[in-house]
Parts: C-alpha cells; structure tokens; sequence
C-alpha cells in the first residue's frame, strides 16, 4: 500500500518538475536512438539512422507513454483546460465582467447572510469541549430561558448527570473613573462559572466558587475583566492585577483577565466585566433578586454533563426529577404558570455549544428568511449566466466542430466546458467572499440599534468556507451543464452547417432558452413581489397612529439607583431638573416617564374598583405635563402637579383602555381604584390611547403613577424633552444641565424618540430594507440576462435583419419582429411568477402588517417592474439591429 501511495505522490509531484522529466525523455530517447544507430552501423548497415529510428518508432508515442507513467494525465488535461479557458473568458472581456460581477454579488450576498446565521446559530464558543455544555429551561414556561435563583441553587446540586452547574445574568454596571461615572457592559456569574466553561485566564486567575459569596470572598471583592477592556482602560498593563476599581459605588480588586477570544456565554453581548453572583445585593441595591426568591426569573443556567452522560440521559434526568426539584425550590405549592397546572411543568436540556442567546428567538425567522431570498438571488445568476453561456456557445458552434473534426469526444468537448464555468464560478466566488467580510460588517450595523446594541463574530470559519464552496459547485454546475451539453448534442454534420438560414431557425425555436429565461423572470417576480409586500407593510406600520407626536422628542434616560437620593428628596431632584431645563436653549416643554413608549418593557399590574373583581392593566409612572410633552390628547380631568406628592391623596390617570376597562358605564373621573397592594388611588384624568409594547398590538388599558407618589425605592426616570430646532443645538445643553443637578449619575445618552419608533420597527425594516435591495439585484440581473440573450440572437440574424431591410421592412418593423420572442418570455416568465409568488410569499405572512400575501396592487406593481425592465433590455439590441446596413449584413452572410 505505501509503495503504491508513494507511487501516486511521485506522479503528482512530477507536475511541478515538467521541464526536468521533458529533458530527461529527451535525452534518454536520444540515448536509445544513438545505440540502435551504432549497432547498425557495426553491421555494416549505409542507412543505419533511419534504420534505428524505424526501429525505435515514434519519438512523440515513446514520449507520451512515459508522460502518463511519470505524470497523472487527468490533471495534466485538467491544467491544460484552465489555461484555454483563461483564454477563452480573456477573449470576451464584457461577458467575462459581467459574469464575474454578478455571481460576486449573489455569492457575496449568500456569504454575508451565512455568515451572520453561522455567527448567531452554528459557532461553537470558544472554550474546550463545547458540544459537552447544556442550557437548562423551564417548559412550558412564560419565562423562556429565565430561572430564579432557587431553582439555580437546587440544579447546583444535581451532580449525577452534571459536572458543573453555572448561573449567569446581563448586567450594566457603573464604573467611577477620573473622568465621572461611566457604563460598562457586563455579566454577573456564579462561582462554577468558568470552571464549568473550562477556561484560563490570559492574566491572574479567573472567579471561582470561594469568590463567590455575599460581601465576597476572603480578599475582599473581585472582579475579572476582559482582554478588550484590559487593552482599551489600562493599556494591556500586566501590572493590572489586585489593582482597584469602584463598581456600582463597591470597591473591587481585578483578580484576572479573560483570554480574547472569549466574550461570554451569551451570544451577542460583549461583557467587560465578570462580577461575583453572590454580590447581586450590592451592585444591584436598592434591588435585591437574589432575596426576591422564586418571584424573580433572572438567571440564565448552562451545565457541563458529567462524563459518560449524553445529553439525552440528562434530560430524561431532570424531566423526572423536575417536581422534586421545584417543590424544594418554589415552596408556595399555589404557584403555577397561567394555563398550564403545575404537574405539567418540567425542567428541559437544550444543547449548549453555541451558547445562549435571546437573539436566536428574535432573528432566526428573519434571517432565515433572508437566506431564502438571497438563495433565490443566486438561483436568478446562475440562470442568467446559463442563458449566457447558451448563446456564447451558439455562437461558438463552427470553434466546436472543428475540435470534433480534430478527434474530440463529447465528453472531452463537455469536460472542457464546464471547466471554463469552473473558472468563472472560482473567480466569482472568490471576489464574492472577499466582499462578504464587508457585507456582513455593514449588515450587522445595520441590525444594530442604540438602545439593544448587539455584536458577534462574523469571521469567516470553515463553515463559511465550505458554504461557499458549495455556492461555487452549484453555480458551475448550473450555469455550465445545459450549455455543455446542448453545444455538444448535434452532430458533426449539422454544426459544420452552422451557418444555414434553417439552423439557425431551429436554435431559435429551442425550448431550453426560453425556459431557463422564462423562469428567471419568474423568480425575479417572485422577489420583487415579496419585497413590494415588506415594504407596503412597513409603510402601513408607519402610519399607524401611536397616541403621541415623536417629532422634535429627545429622551434622556437618568441612573438613579446608585445615587443616595431617594424619597421626596429624590423628586426635589427631579422637580430641579425640569425646572432648570425648561430654560435651556431651544427646550419648549419637559416632563418624566418611568417606561417610555416603544422600549420592549413593560409592568403589568391588577387594578380594579371598589367591589369589583381586579384587572390585568399596565403600568407607569409619569411627572407633570407628560401628556402634552408628548402631545397625547387629555379626554377628561387634569395632568399631575408636582403638588401631587407624598403628602397628598393619591392619585392616578388612565388612558381610555384602562377607563372602559375598569368603569364600562360610569364616568371614570373622581372615582377610586385599588392596586394589588391595597394602595387606593382617586382617578383624576383620561388620556388617548398610545403604543407602549408594539405598534402592531392594540393600545393595552394603562394606569399612569405620579412621579413624586411613586414608592420604589430610587427610581429611574427618562427626562422627555420637546425641542424646537435642531437637537444638536439643544442636546448638549440640557445634557449639561443633568450633569450639574446629579453630578453623581452616568452623564445620559440622548435618543430622539422617532428613532425609538424605528428602532422598534428593526426586524420589519431590515426585512424590508434588504428584500428591496435583491429585488434590485434580481431586476438588474434579469435584465442583463434578457439582454444578453437578445444580444447574442440578434447577432446571429444580422443577415436575416439585412434581408428583411432590403426588402423593405422599416425600423419599427425589424424592432417588433426582434422583441417579440423577450416579450413573449417575459409575460409567460410573469403568468408564472405571480402563480409562484401566490404560493411561495405566503411563508413571510407572520412579517406582513394590515396586508396579504395576494395583494393585488403589490403583484401588479412587481408585474409592472419586470415588464418595463424587459422591455429596456430588448429595445435596446432592437434599436441596434434596426440600425443595421442592409449591404453590410448581407456581406456578413
């Protein structure tokens, strides 16, 4: 077996030493000849020369034999068929760009949007053994991967089937440095942790279970921080160690740094900073999830099975164990999930390898959806090119009869076709995946939004690379068999007749072009069809009226948890602030909101009136003039004063919802609700409806809180500022002046509230946004490929066009008689698509708003489009044609 491997490598390595074996033929043959020469001679022989060259017979058979010994001779053939085909596309350079552009930009595409998936769904994080870690989730649960900390510490201790248990949260953390107070993402983590990730520190030690105690561990508590925060705050100072830094207004030690290719185990965030779990209470004060016990689901948990546990048998595990386990956490047996009996719950294992990620949930569909428009685009090219190629090899039809006449076979002849399309598919791809890189880059930010900013790795990785790979394979051998296989068919006979008026009547009445044309057309409708429908739906979602007027409104969201203030004193602060702002340049009106609309949070509470059974309804907390700051009508009654406080009656607004909600036949002004907590509130005003959650749902019941009777402990507040002017006139002002009055907060970041809007519309924008830009792609495509088709036929009829003329016919006349077959192509390829679309674009239903998969108007206007770009492309090699000299084109026969 060796001696036959080494056989094989000797013969591929004889490629690279070709002109070496060539001398060495050479001088052996020669060598061969000059013996026989000299054994002739001694006979006595006149003519001894050519009596050894007979003998020793052909030089170039002896030569060729040895090639084939020495040499792989596919490969050599196959090196020889990508030098003729370099030739060949050298020779067409329009149709080579061509060809070359369009499939870098459908493989391109493919890549960038595979890279995007293959970053979100398929890259295993970087720690060893990742394919051993789980996720544990509650099923059926509202809480999704969120579990509370009790259940957290009773999976602690299921060490049959897991060899660590780890519990993890998101958090922002606060960090005082010599230039104020600043916000640093960051993940709090349980002590098992890293350990059960498997992961050493670049630098120091990582956390570990002793740190991971209340107050901290026995050094006080520590912090570990990543390489990019390490780089960027302190220089790469391997000094950094045991050095201090306050968090959350709690002095910490920097125990170690994180290697740089990890980020955390949560997929899309970029922690700076991993903090004890146990210290929750402090960083986290006035709030304390740790001691809310079951009533708080905050933790994500993930788990390294034990060796020789599968996942299948840890999963087994814990769904028999699940009401063991939850009876030792959750004791209030009452508690349950609505809709679902408590003995219906169990604990579920998810595979863990590529992390955790809230992401998935909200862009999986989304992207996936892509991937499929994208692929379409990719389908489009490589039959355009096809209808290219079929036109180029018509044309070449004399060049391959001559080869056959040589003595080529079909499958020589097809071979060296499909490797021109290997060529072209190769220096697409790779043209493509160097544009990915850039694509994907300017695709992530622009998914990004400011308020849930998100990142991960979109490096290229063998998965990409074998994707591309097959885009490449599927682009050769689609753009290249149907030609290959058509130019070859004929016989020798009939292609050395080529150029016969009845031929070339028979190539135009060929189906194949037709086809592959017509249903490039189709799917181009296909696309322009469900863009047209993102589009309408996102136009409708615009329209929608929120309850409020977000021109001009720049939110400014205030950190007051960690500032000392609280109580009355806390609302001085906030009346300080309202009355500083209203004084700032260009600022008409100012007021709080404790939710903002449109921020995906919400409070749900139960209300309800006196004798009345309670209602489900949100809540918020507003201050004085809210509504008109944010223009939403006052239906009845009054807004909040700072008079309303502490020490006054309690009262409350609600919005229309809430008032037929809660008094469906009675005047809701100066009647009382009660809250869950018994607190008894007198009902003051009715606003209008607006949009908190979702502008696709309907305005829910809203019962608003006045800022300065709001109980919770240090609460937060978005300053809600009405500019008249431009913002970046007005911004840094009021900026300014928050920093002044709480000089103690992490200065606010301004966010105008359309932006909020827009920002709530990410996933139906970037939808729309990207499906219009293939559907561009596929226009531009269709229509290089219904002009190249034309192109090619019409160059073809040059002497049948003179003919014509010179008998004659007028130029409208020879540009119908030209456009004719396109237009006929284009309305079949269109019948077809919208008979496609009516089927297909029902699967983006769940993305489309107050419209359906059949409207009528969407499919006529994608109808529209492709008729127009048909036309362009077959007027223009028309006009052309009908410009033709009837002399010259009868020469040309």
């Amino acid at each position: 077996m060796w001696q036959d491997v080494r056989e094989r490598i000797l013969r591929f390595m004889g490629i690279f030493r070709r002109k070496r074996i060539e001398s060495e033929m050479s001088e052996e043959l020669a060598f061969h000849l000059a013996m026989r020469q000299e054994k002739y001679a001694k006979q006595g022989e006149d003519d001894a020369l050519d009596h050894a060259r007979r003998d020793l017979g052909s030089v170039q058979k002896w030569k060729e034999a040895t090639r084939d010994v020495q040499r792989p001779r596919w490969l050599e053939d196959f090196l020889r068929d990508i030098k003729l085909a370099a030739r060949m596309l050298r020779k067409s350079p329009a149709f080579t760009t061509v060809a070359l552009l369009t499939l870098a930009l459908a493989i391109g595409a493919n890549t960038a949007i595979f890279s995007l998936m293959n970053g979100l769904l398929l890259r295993p994080l970087p720690v060893p053994h990742p394919d051993r870690l789980v996720n544990i989730r509650l099923q059926p649960g509202q809480f999704g991967y969120a579990l509370c900390h009790p259940l957290f510490q009773s999976l602690e201790k299921r060490t049959e089937v897991f060899s660590d248990v780890f519990a993890f949260a998101y958090h922002t953390f606060q960090v005082r440095g010599p230039d104020g107070i600043a916000r640093v993402n960051g993940t709090l983590v349980s002590g098992q942790y890293f350990h059960g990730l498997q992961l050493s520190a670049q630098l120091g030690r990582l956390l570990n279970p002793s740190d991971d105690h209340p107050g901290g561990g026995s050094n006080g508590p520590v912090i570990v921080i990543s390489d990019r925060f390490w780089r960027t705050q302190y220089g790469s100072d391997p000094q950094v160690i045991g050095r201090k830094i306050i968090i959350d207004n709690v002095a910490f030690s920097i125990a170690g740094v994180t290697p740089s290719t990890f980020s955390g185990a949560e997929v899309g965030t970029r922690p700076d900073i991993f903090a004890p779990l146990s210290l929750e209470p402090l960083l986290d004060a006035p709030y304390d999830s740790i001691k809310s016990g079951w009533r708080a689901w905050w933790l994500q948990v993930g788990a390294r099975l034990r060796e020789g546990v599968s996942q299948q048998q840890a999963g087994a595990y814990l769904q028999t164990s699940s009401q063991q386990i939850l009876d030792a956490s959750i004791p209030n047996r009452e508690w349950g999930i609505p809709g679902h009996k408590r003995s219906e719950l169990f604990l579920k294992v998810e595979p863990g390898m590529t992390g955790f990620s809230y992401l998935r949930l909200r862009f999986v569909k989304p992207l996936s959806a892509l991937m499929a428009l994208v692929g379409i685009v990719l389908l489009i090219a490589c039959l355009n090119l096809a209808t290219l190629n079929l036109g180029r090899s018509a044309a070449r039809a004399r060049e391959i009869a001559a080869r056959c006449a040589l003595g080529a076979s079909r499958g020589r002849l097809i071979r060296q076709l499909l490797t021109e399309s290997l060529l072209l598919a190769i220096m697409g791809t790779l043209l493509g995946f160097a544009l990915s890189p850039l694509a994907s880059s300017a695709l992530m930010a622009f998914l990004n939004t400011e308020q849930d900013p998100w990142y991960f790795d979109v490096a290229p990785d063998l998965r990409v690379l074998a994707f591309t790979a097959a885009a490449a394979i599927f682009a050769t051998v689609l753009t290249g068999i149907a030609p290959a296989l058509r130019s070859t068919g004929r016989d020798l006979e009939a292609r050395i007749r080529e150029a016969s008026a009845s031929l070339r009547a028979a190539e135009r009445r060929s189906l194949l072009p037709r086809v592959l044309l017509g249903l490039e057309v189709s799917l181009a409708l296909v696309l322009v069809a469900g863009a047209g429908l993102l589009g309408y739906s996102l136009v409708r979602l615009h329209e929608i009226p929120p309850g409020f007027d977000a021109r001009g409104v720049i939110l400014f969201p205030l950190e007051m948890d960690k500032q000392s203030r609280d109580g009355d004193p806390l609302a001085a602060t906030y009346r300080q602030t309202s009355q500083e702002l209203a004084q700032a340049p260009g600022v008409v009106e100012t007021s709080f909101v404790m939710i903002p609309p449109l921020s995906n949070a919400s409070i749900y509470a139960g209300f309800n009136a006196p004798g009345q059974p309670p209602k489900e309804a949100y809540m918020n907390s507003v201050g004085p003039a809210y509504f008109r700051t944010m223009r939403t009508p006052l239906v009845a009654g009054r807004e909040f004063q700072w008079s309303d406080n502490s020490a006054s009656e309690q009262v409350t607004i609600l919005n229309e919802a809430a008032a037929h909600l809660l008094f469906p036949a009675a005047n809701a002004i100066g009647q009382q609700i009660v809250d869950e907590d018994k607190h008894t509130y007198r009902v003051i005003g009715v606003v209008g409806d607006t949009k908190y959650t979702s502008l696709r749902n309907v305005a829910e019941p809203t019962v608003y809180q006045a800022l300065a009777q709001n109980v919770r402990p240090r609460q937060s507040y978005v300053v809600v500022a009405r500019l008249n002017g431009p913002a970046v006139r007005s911004v840094p002002a009021v900026r300014a002046i928050i920093h002044r009055v709480a000089p103690d907060i992490p200065l606010p970041a301004a966010m105008s509230l359309v932006t909020r809007i827009d920002e709530s519309l990410a996933t139906e924008r970037v939808m729309a946004t990207l499906a219009l830009f293939f559907a561009g792609v596929a226009l531009l495509i269709t229509g290089i490929g219904l002009y190249g088709a034309l192109a090619y036929a019409t160059a073809r009829r040059t002497g049948e066009i003179g003919i014509r003329m010179a008998l004659g016919a007028r130029a409208p006349d020879i540009v119908g008689v030209v456009c004719r077959e396109n237009v006929g192509i284009a309305l079949g390829g269109c019948t077809a698509g919208v008979a496609m679309s009516l089927v297909v674009l029902r699967s983006i239903g769940s993305f489309l708003y107050s419209t359906s998969p059949r409207n009528p108007m969407v499919l006529f206007s994608a109808v529209l489009a492709l008729v127009v770009v048909a036309a362009i492309a077959s007027y223009l090699p028309a006009a052309r044609a009908a410009r033709v000299d009837p002399i010259s084109a009868i020469r040309h026969e």
